[in-house]
Parts: C-alpha cells; structure tokens; sequence
C-alpha cells in the first residue's frame, strides 16, 4: 500500500516530467521546417564578410539604415537585428545597418563671447571635440575670443567634419597677474581642463598611477602646485601636473 506522502511525490515528479517533455516538444515544433541558427557576430565587418557569414547560415542579410559611429571603418556593420548569438530560424532576414562611409558635416555653432564652459558644452553637443586653449591679452577676461582649426579662425556656421577639433582663442585680461591654484582633487582630465582654463592656467605633465582601465574616468588623487589660498596664488598660464588613478 503506497502511502498518501509517497503518491504525493510520485505524481508531483510525473507531472513535472511531463512538463519538461512538453516543453520540448514545443521547441521541437518551434524548429520543425528548420534548424535554429546562431546569429552570428558582425559587428565591424564588411557588408561583403557579414553577407558570405549569413548565406552560410541560410540567413538572409539586409540594410535598413546607415550611421556614423566612431572607431568603426566605412561601410562597416554597427548594429544587428537580431542581436549576435541569438537563435533564430533559418531563412530569417538579419538586418544591418552599415556606418556612413563618409563623415557628416556639422555645422560650427557660435562660440565667439562664449564663457569656455559654453562654448565647450556647445562643441561637444554638436561633436566636435575642443583643441588647444590659447590665451591672448583682451579686456574680454575668460570670454572665448574665437575658434581655430590648424591655426585659422573659423567662422560660425562652417561645414565641419563631426569629431574635428577645433582650438579655443580665450582673452585674459592681464598675463601678468597673480591667480589662484584650485583644487583638482577628485575631478576627471576633462573637468580638470575647464577648471585650469577658468583660472587661466596651463595644463602640464599627466601621469597615470597603476593600471588605469579608462583615462576618461580616472580621477585626479594629486596635483602640483597645490591650492592653498595666498600660498596657492602662482604667475597666470603656469603649468599644473597631474596624477591620476581609477
């Protein structure tokens, strides 16, 4: 006589069984007119390469759309749907969108009477990354002056390549003043950039401690001179070294 616990725990499994057998029936059904396939990676590739890695799969390969995307070569694959490593069905369209084989153009936004934060927030808004800062004497302290792209002064509204560089012409008013060092401490390279520029000094040598795995992120643990009120106060545009770690 099996007991009521037992009977229990026999139908308990049995009906489980019966679960996982169903489900993969279900998958058996799902894959009946033909074998699941892998997407396979294609990032970076050619069209030509991710098309020939299709075909092989029974996959078909079709461009929707086409983006820039930094760090990837002309015409090369950005994005897939589906994703890579998904199991699709063979026969099943893979769409790809391809990076634009050349650079959009941008137009330069206004950045003359711009405060250096404006005008680097404006440049990076639009794609382009910021140069050199160059000083000049003017009356305008701390006011961008104008923008330059390999020593000539750009209008506002110029077709640029996005990601050029364009270099910043900053007024101070006296480059022989006294100024104060502030604190860099806890702040990224970039931060540290705007911080030197707005106290009219000068970047110096950057140096990294340990492994460092992003220098984008990587935040500022000393400095050289260090801030200090009065005892901080150096000749404008003197350099400030920097040491970094993650």
């Amino acid at each position: 006589m099996i007991s009521p616990v037992r009977k229990f725990w026999i139908q308990f499994l049995v009906l489980n069984l019966l679960l996982v057998l169903g489900t993969l029936a279900a998958l058996n059904m799902y894959t009946s007119h033909g074998e699941a396939v892998e997407v396979p990676s294609l990032l970076g590739k050619s069209f030509e390469e991710a098309e020939s890695l299709l075909v092989a799969l029974d996959l078909e390969a079709v461009v929707t759309d086409s983006q820039f995307t930094e760090g990837f070569d002309p015409s090369a694959v950005v994005a897939t749907d589906p994703s890579s490593g998904l199991l699709v069905k063979k026969g099943r369209r893979v769409y790809l969108t391809l990076n634009l084989a050349d650079l959009p153009m941008v137009a330069l936004p206004q950045l003359a009477d711009l405060s250096l934060r404006k005008a680097t927030l404006d440049l990076q808004n639009k794609g382009f990354k910021v140069g050199q800062l160059l000083y000049q004497p003017d009356i305008a302290h701390n006011v961008v002056l104008e923008g330059r792209r390999n020593g000539l002064s750009v209008a506002a509204g110029t077709p640029l390549a996005r990601g050029t560089a364009i270099d910043l012409v900053i007024g101070l008013g006296n480059m022989d003043s006294l100024v104060e060092v502030p604190s860099l401490i806890g702040l990224t390279l970039d931060e540290a950039r705007i911080f030197l520029a707005e106290s009219a000094l000068s970047l110096g040598s950057v140096n990294f401690l340990g492994e460092v795995s992003d220098s984008s992120k990587a935040l500022i643990v000393r400095q050289r001179p260090m801030p200090g009120g009065n005892k901080g106060m150096v000749k404008a545009l003197e350099f400030v070294d920097l040491w970094l770690a993650d």
